[in-house]
């Protein structure tokens, strides 16, 4: 249960968010049988055609039309016959519409069900039948919104005297960036967690939610490195695009993931101007990670003999390859792999971190389809062995 302080500030953070219509419902989609619908936060849907009887053609866009194919879909189908009835629905995409597999959710409910599929080249069919007067949620991963983000951060605070929620700065279409603030005066040492930069990357977001569970849960391990070290939270960097239901970018049209060069958009400049104050009054980042999802489970690194364009030598090389190297003995079962690279001009999280602190940054990516009580055993053991190497 959250404290009276943790629901005051849930309740300041939501009201704060702009005041908006809920999306509205894609165009030609409602028909005499069925209607799908958009009107909730993540909902995407472009148009759709009627085939034949009880066969329908779902279409998807981007928001810009040069976008990486990673084709979001989430929508609600609702039967309104009187009988029950079963829909067949193909969905296509000029991008490649198989990277997200589709699943179903009853109205108000968290469980998410895989849906048989067969796909050919732009498309992707299922059947969903669904008893008279009914509704249900079809989407291509879980549905994790940007409410759900302020509540679960709340709910994280064990040491109010340490931690506290806290807003960043605000998107562009002025959202909050909320963050868990996690202060210790005896070091200045910090741990800096981001993730949700591009809004369908929904396995990423579960790890992450995993990881920061465990990492403010009372489990001894872990309280003992709260006392040691300072934490940053930012589960979620991209509001704008989670509650549009956008394929990638941010309500800008830019690609968050790209940006921490030049820093165009207010919600990089807002999480740099954070981390370069926190560094000018003492503290130090040892270790920062970007979680993402993508075709296979991978660990995006900087090689051990980078030279950040800062001058300043990157600390303890070697440390951030013994780590993936523990998580996999620790989780053999589940492939994992790790690929060095600096990309300087790439405007990545993970370059900038390195070169403008001389720190530790992993891309944590994780697989679109992989199983998501491997996901939650893999976030474990790099927590784990993330403690062992940062102590």
């Amino acid at each position: 249960m959250l404290s009276l302080a943790s629901v005051a500030l849930f309740s300041q953070l939501t009201l704060q968010q702009p005041q908006e219509d809920k999306p509205r419902n894609p165009d030609g989609c409602s028909f005499s049988q069925v209607e799908f619908t958009t009107d909730f936060a993540a909902g995407r849907l472009h148009h759709c055609e009627q085939d034949k009887d009880g066969e329908f053609k779902l279409y998807l866009k981007p928001e810009k039309e040069d976008i990486n194919p990673s084709p979001w879909y989430a929508f609600a189908v609702e039967n309104m016959a009187d009988e029950s009835k079963t829909f067949t629905i193909t969905l296509f995409a000029n991008k490649g519409i198989s990277r997200y597999k589709p699943k179903r959710s009853s109205i108000g409910e968290d469980m998410w069900h895989p849906i048989p599929f067969s796909e050919g080249d732009g498309w992707l069919k299922f059947e969903v039948t669904l008893p008279a007067k009914e509704k249900e949620i079809i989407a291509g991963q879980e549905i994790i919104d940007n409410v759900h983000y302020i509540e679960w951060l709340s709910s994280l605070i064990k040491e109010p005297e340490r931690s506290k929620v806290i807003s960043l700065g605000v998107s562009s279409e002025g959202r909050n960036l909320a963050a868990l603030e996690h202060t210790v005066t005896s070091s200045n040492k910090w741990l800096i967690l981001i993730g949700r930069q591009h809004p369908p990357e929904v396995t990423g977001a579960i790890a992450l939610l995993h990881f920061g569970e465990l990492l403010f849960s009372d489990e001894k391990y872990v309280s003992d490195f709260r006392k040691q070290y300072n934490i940053l939270l930012v589960p979620n960097m991209n509001p704008d695009g989670v509650y549009h239901g956008n394929w990638r970018l941010t309500a800008a049209g830019v690609d968050m993931n790209r940006d921490w060069k030049n820093q165009t958009l207010p919600e990089t400049q807002a999480l740099a101007k954070y981390l370069t104050k926190l560094t000018n009054d003492g503290g130090r980042i040892e270790f920062a990670i970007d979680f993402h999802s993508t075709h296979r489970n991978v660990f995006y690194t900087i090689p051990k003999d980078y030279e950040p364009s800062s001058g300043v030598p990157l600390r303890n090389p070697q440390r951030v390859y013994n780590w993936i190297e523990e998580i996999a003995e620790m989780v053999d079962s589940v492939e994992l792999e790790y690929q060095p690279g600096a990309h300087p001009d790439s405007g990545v999280f993970k370059q900038f971190i390195t070169d403008k602190f001389a720190a530790h940054a992993v891309t944590y990516e994780v697989s679109d389809s992989e199983d998501r009580d491997n996901i939650k055993r893999v976030a474990e053991a790099a927590l784990i062995s993330l403690i062992n190497r940062l102590n």
